[in-house]
């Protein structure tokens, strides 16, 4: 198992409300922290639009496994849709401790 940054995010939908929205995993705190500069920088902030995410909460320690971690470190950051990350945490391909 190999320590990685998982990071929650939440959607927000005009009409709708606010749902999860699955997670990214990062290889470390500097790129965790571009990944989320990058989503902002793309973002007008005079409007607030219809549909949006947003990272949630504090940044939490997990372990991934050597598979998982392989394609998380070819690209720094990987994001996962609620049901794979529900799905690899069962598998147990990524821990909470």
């Amino acid at each position: 198992m190999n320590k990685c940054i998982l990071q929650i995010w939440e959607e927000s939908e005009r009409g709708w409300g606010v749902r999860p929205d699955g997670c990214t995993i990062h290889i470390n705190e500097k790129i965790r922290l571009d990944y989320i500069d990058g989503v902002y920088r793309h973002r007008d902030s005079k409007d607030i639009p219809d549909e949006y995410d947003r990272p949630i909460g504090t940044p939490i320690e997990c372990f991934v496994s050597d598979g998982l971690y392989e394609k998380i470190s070819q690209v720094g950051s990987i994001r996962l849709y609620e049901y794979e990350k529900n799905n690899l945490l069962k598998m147990e391909d990524i821990v909470v401790r």
